[in-house]
């Protein structure tokens, strides 16, 4: 009996689509205004009833780069990506990796425990826990008799 693999569905799609797109993005892309415009790496943000967690891939860039700092209820994120040199005698034909100084900041949508934030950097990828402030907690109020 015969071995078959079984296809995704949609496999013939992104090949169709790849087919389609690649060459006019080979073209586009030497145009400098079709080349993809990037800001600052992504980040993933999720939010908790109390507390807020955030990832940012930042791969290739040293502890030492990343600054994060909390105002008010503004937390900021400022980095620097290292530039990749080109090897000599080459001409970049895509250029979509960021490099330089960037910073991001997010407006938080509570009061967060600044003593409890927590923040973590392993394999390229940064992560921050915040906490709700124990004052933006709801707490049970005991009535009287």
């Amino acid at each position: 009996m015969r071995n078959m693999a079984r296809q995704s569905v949609w496999t013939p799609w992104h090949e169709l689509h790849n087919t389609l797109t690649s060459p006019l993005e080979s073209l586009l892309g030497l145009i400098p205004e079709f080349r993809p415009q990037f800001d600052y790496p992504p980040v993933n943000v999720w939010k908790g009833e109390n507390l807020i967690k955030m990832s940012v891939k930042l791969p290739g860039v040293k502890l030492e780069d990343i600054d994060i700092s909390l105002k008010h209820d503004t937390l900021t994120i400022k980095c620097a990506l290292p530039a990749e040199a080109m090897p000599e005698g080459h001409v970049a034909r895509r250029q979509e990796r960021i490099n330089g100084s960037w910073q991001r900041s997010f407006s938080l949508p509570f009061a967060v425990d600044s003593d409890a934030i927590e923040a973590n950097y392993k394999d390229g990828i940064l992560s921050i826990t915040l906490p709700k402030a124990k004052a933006e907690m709801p707490r049970k109020i005991s009535v009287n008799q």
